[in-house]
């Protein structure tokens, strides 16, 4: 007879069960409180480093007027998929909006971030293709491309010289490449160089699609994302991206070309047989578009963070990699001490997310901390001063 649990089960059952012994376990700890720049876990006030909620829009008092007029209309959701009942006046509203934003001709809302990016994947590419990854791209990257049949090929992180060589070499042995990046890459923290990766798509005769999940609301003069830091709209042939960090929220899109986006709409099955995104979601995230514009001093508020912290943490002798956004890695390089850091300082008053292996190669372990806009700066100086205190008692700084 058969078992349910395998040997790679029970012994990751091992590993869980000597953490929690161990009182170093901080993952889905109960909160009892909205995300703010503090919130309450385990019945104790935490300055909030575990968020993604950049711009603080999950609980911006505009946002939750247009989600509560959406639930007072339509309820807790809209009960199918987006090719039945599920689209609404609102979600029209939505796709509109997305399109103008990176000036692309049409847009399709999904459930969920991942849902958009093996989706977009799904409509453009397929057996007898290849995807060229960047090395530390987003896991749905990765499982759209497994999903999509076609293969795959992966280049130095960020490194477009390696990438044009790659291009070379296998552009004759398939139909289609499709170059695949992080706008932002959600655990170091850099971006993609679009200019250069644009003029190699062209050379190559390849496809872009970008994922823009920590680009937007964060870069570029209007908080539009990665091809507007550049100033290059039409650089990347598919845009995909989450509400989850710029509105704090859930959802994700894909934005393109119209009949491309028609042929997703009715091709790609991670965008058919799933449940459509709820009607107050789509008008919070609609309205958090508007904020952007009307309140740009939330996007000025993050950047004065993002540079107080990171000035912050290399002055007192923390290795913060090539992070300049939001994204901050406090990197520890070892597996043991980044659980026991975060546990410390989880006890002091601060709540971030260890990243260990498989996330990140074990020399690669650290903490990540997502700066918000609604950090004040005692929250910054506290959460220094504790990353200081803690880091000197496990050797981690002098």
């Amino acid at each position: 007879m058969s078992t349910l649990i395998s040997d790679a089960m029970k012994q990751q059952a091992a590993l869980l069960s000597t953490l929690r012994k161990a009182n170093i376990y901080t993952y889905s700890l109960e909160v009892s409180s909205a995300c703010r720049n503090r919130i309450i876990v385990g019945g104790k006030e935490h300055v909030n480093f575990i968020s993604n909620n950049y711009l603080g829009f999950s609980t911006h008092p505009k946002v939750l007027e247009a989600v509560r007029a959406a639930m007072d209309t339509y309820g807790l959701g809209i009960g199918g998929s987006p090719l039945a009942c599920g689209t609404t006046e609102i979600h029209y509203r939505l796709q509109e909006k997305i399109a103008r934003v990176y000036e692309k001709e049409a847009c399709v809302i999904c459930a969920s971030g991942y849902q958009a990016l093996v989706a977009g994947i799904q409509a453009t590419i397929g057996k007898g293709d290849v995807a060229i990854m960047d090395s530390l791209v987003h896991r749905s990257i990765v499982d759209g491309v497994t999903l999509s049949g076609a293969d795959r090929r992966m280049w130095l992180h960020n490194d477009t010289e390696d990438l044009a060589d790659l291009l070379a070499r296998v552009k004759k042995k398939y139909g289609r490449m499709l170059i695949l990046v992080d706008s932002v890459y959600s655990m170091d923290g850099d971006w993609a160089d679009l200019a250069a990766l644009g003029k190699l798509k062209d050379e190559h005769g390849a496809l872009l699609l970008i994922d823009e999940a920590h680009s937007l609301g964060v870069l570029g003069k209007r908080g539009y994302g990665l091809p507007d830091q550049f100033g290059l709209p039409d650089a990347a042939d598919v845009v995909a991206g989450t509400f989850s960090k710029f509105a704090g929220a859930v959802g994700g899109f894909v934005a393109g070309p119209a009949d491309f986006i028609d042929h997703l709409r009715h091709n790609a099955s991670a965008y058919i047989f799933s449940a459509s995104l709820p009607p107050m979601t789509a008008a919070g995230v609609y309205r958090a578009f508007g904020l952007l514009e009307e309140e740009p001093e939330w996007r000025a508020k993050l950047w004065d963070n993002i540079n107080y912290f990171l000035a912050g943490l290399k002055e007192r002798g923390f290795d913060t990699g090539p992070s300049r956004t939001a994204v901050v890695p406090l990197l520890i390089r070892d597996v043991e001490k980044t659980m026991t850091f975060n546990k410390m300082i989880f006890d002091e008053g601060v709540y971030a997310s260890p990243i260990v292996h498989p996330a990140v190669a074990p020399a690669e372990s650290r903490i990540r901390l997502g700066v918000m806009a609604t950090h004040t700066k005692e929250d910054l100086d506290f959460s220094m001063d504790v990353f200081v205190k803690v880091g000197k008692k496990l050797g981690i700084v002098r």
